[in-house]
């Protein structure tokens, strides 16, 4: 079976951009607690600068810090497959795209408010969209190939 890109992938691209200017606005937000705390590079929030920083504002600049660490350690799998799962099925692949972006907004918000505690309601809705592409992106690879 041939894949065709179809004019409805447009909207797994869409859902790609705005995954990335998400986690772009995630290492600003870094850089803005930096800034506030005082926080100088190569200090990545356990170093020189961060250890001067009272407990609170260490563990406030650190959540911000996480948020941004933990999109960058994901982006590379979500983006590949949102495209991949887009081949398929375009239209729910950037559904589940823009459902990982409101779920990585929770996170997000959750962590910054409440600690690592506070993200699981985001996460959940993360995970399922990731893997959900997953399976879109695996079950069509597999009933186009091995069982073709």
């Amino acid at each position: 079976m041939a894949i065709i890109i179809g004019s409805n992938f447009g909207y797994c691209v869409l859902a790609a951009i705005g995954i990335a200017l998400q986690c772009g606005f995630t290492g600003h937000a870094v850089v803005k607690a930096r800034k506030k705390f005082k926080v100088d590079y190569p200090d990545n929030g356990s170093g020189r600068y961060a250890a001067k920083l009272t407990e609170e504002d260490w563990l406030k600049f650190n959540n911000i810090k996480r948020v941004n660490d933990n999109y960058t350690e994901q982006i590379s799998i979500v983006l590949s497959m949102l495209l991949m799962s887009g081949l398929y099925m375009p239209r729910a692949a950037a559904a589940f795209g823009v459902s990982y972006m409101v779920g990585r907004y929770i996170y997000g918000r959750g962590y910054i408010a409440g600690g690592a505690k506070a993200r699981t309601p985001g996460a959940m809705v993360m995970m399922f969209s990731m893997l959900s592409m997953v399976g879109i992106a695996g079950y069509n690879a597999v009933t186009t190939t091995i069982l073709a």
